[in-house]
């Protein structure tokens, strides 16, 4: 809570920086610190107070803070504090007062958009309705903190002070992922590159700078991130994004923040986006891992993505090429045990197109691809079709209150983690049968698996048509073609036999 007050008041433009550590120096800035001590102070002796009433009556404590704010309705010290009392009915899975007190926040932010600055709370404060809204599906009250906030800064200097680009830019591209979930993605697509655009020209122009860049490589991930919203451009911007983090790094080769950048973007480069092309992805690690070895040497994140990148290096030298299996017999499986289903085996499915699908609950992309296999397996499940999932033993336990399983810090038992995966393909809605690999298994390399999501189809003859890496609308497509294909006319005739 604390620190959400100090990231709106210290979210100064780095021109400003060297002036108010001068100021700092000088009898004024004397006085003027002492006088925010003073104020934080205040406000911390009002904080505990407000969580000594909600522990005791939640009720109770809006109250006071209502009453606090009637007093002096211009302080954000006051209004800031009513995200407390968001978060603890939230916690209360109370959805529909976390969203009012939310919103009552972004009132005050919207109310004073005169002052740039508030920006930053407003989108802050969206990020927190957006939370609360995945909970309890109301998407309509986030469109609409959405809409009013465009229009309440719509005026805010961006193009001279680079500092507003992001929360700008970042709500654009909230609206316009909903747009798309609400059937308007021609429009939404249009509202995208038109930012896209706009920040591709600041960037293109002599006033760029590193907060410019960050800004664009910033929004181009969020972009080609795994939401759902994203499946009309997706694709169409991982080459833009490659080449902008690149250019960004290459210009501002000291900035931590475009050092993460570049080492997570290239390790999903490597991992999920480009699998297509085994030797092209190998010359990239080559020459990734050369550009990311000297920023490892002070940068932890870029170390850990590097080891990543290593890993898959070794699983790339271990796997099959694609070109091998397809038309070759589907390789046999290696099966520990079994999640939505007593038990299955290859001989079972014999006869049936069998979509295997390499996957883990870790992964987002593969997240994002679970509304495709829902709907595949609703479409053609009657036809002769099956979806197995693959995936193997991470150490993930389920959090039941957050509805999400994470990795552990102890060991769990192989019994416990199918429990987790059960929980979680429950929680998805997927009732696929999943088979969990016994440890030590080579049945990922046996398939090429080189990335993960990876797709695998077999036809009725048991044979591989089709291997898929990576999410994204042009893969799914290209899959759900493939079944069809192969459901066509050996689908009807297995039909009309059956009757």
């Amino acid at each position: 809570m604390v620190m959400l007050r100090f990231r709106t008041r210290l979210m100064l433009p780095a021109a400003l920086v060297g002036f108010a550590i001068c100021l700092c120096v000088t009898l004024p800035g004397i006085a003027l610190l002492r006088a925010q001590d003073s104020g934080l102070e205040a406000f911390r002796k009002l904080h505990a107070e407000l969580r000594e009433r909600m522990d005791a009556d939640l009720q109770d404590a809006v109250e006071f803070l209502d009453a606090k704010i009637a007093e002096n309705p211009d302080s954000e010290d006051h209004h800031v504090l009513r995200h407390s009392l968001a978060s603890r009915f939230s916690g209360q899975q109370d959805y529909q007062e976390a969203t009012a007190q939310f919103r009552k926040l972004l009132d005050y932010y919207l109310k004073h958009a005169d002052q740039s600055r508030n920006l930053f709370g407003a989108w802050m404060t969206i990020q927190s309705l957006r939370e609360v809204a995945g909970q309890s599906g109301n998407d309509e009250v986030l469109r609409l903190a959405v809409e009013d906030s465009l229009k309440a800064f719509s005026d805010a200097p961006a193009e001279s002070n680079f500092d507003l680009l992001l929360p700008l830019s970042q709500l654009r591209v909230l609206k316009a992922q909903m747009m798309v979930e609400a059937g308007e993605a021609t429009a939404a697509k249009e509202l995208v590159e038109m930012q896209v655009k706009r920040l591709r020209d600041i960037n293109e122009s002599d006033d760029a700078n590193e907060v410019s860049m960050t800004t664009y490589v910033g929004i181009l991930r969020e972009l080609t991130g795994d939401e759902r919203g994203n499946d009309p451009w997706r694709d169409g911007y991982i080459e833009q994004l490659d080449e902008a983090v690149g250019m960004a790094l290459e210009n501002y080769p000291e900035s931590i923040a475009l050092q993460n950048d570049f080492a997570d973007v290239q390790l999903m480069m490597i991992s999920t986006w480009k699998q297509e092309d085994p030797a092209a992805t190998q010359d990239r690690i080559e020459k990734v891992s050369k550009s990311l070895a000297r920023f490892a040497i002070k940068n932890r994140s870029v170390q850990a993505a590097l080891r990543r990148i290593e890993l898959h290096r070794e699983r790339m030298a271990a796997a099959k090429p694609v070109a091998s299996l397809v038309g070759k017999p589907a390789p046999d499986w290696e099966v520990d045990a079994w999640v939505n289903v007593i038990e299955l085996d290859q001989e079972t499915l014999k006869g049936k197109v069998v979509l295997l699908d390499f996957w883990a609950m870790w992964c987002g992309p593969c997240i994002a691809t679970f509304p495709h296999l829902r709907e595949w397996r609703e479409e053609f499940a009657d036809r002769g079709f099956e979806i197995v999932g693959v995936t193997q033993y991470y150490n993930f336990r389920w959090d039941e209150e957050a509805k999400r399983a994470s990795h552990a810090t102890e060991d769990v038992t192989p019994e416990e983690e199918r429990r987790t995966l059960a929980r979680f393909l429950e929680h998805h809605d997927l009732e696929h049968p999943v088979l969990v690999t016994p440890e030590g298994s080579e049945m990922a390399g046996e398939f090429g698996v080189r990335g993960i999501p990876h797709v695998v189809l077999v036809d009725r003859q048991g044979i591989v048509q089709l291997v898929k890496t990576g999410a994204g609308q042009a893969t799914a497509d290209a899959i759900h073609a493939k079944i069809s294909e192969l459901l066509g006319d050996d689908g009807k005739k297995g039909q009309e036999q059956e009757q």
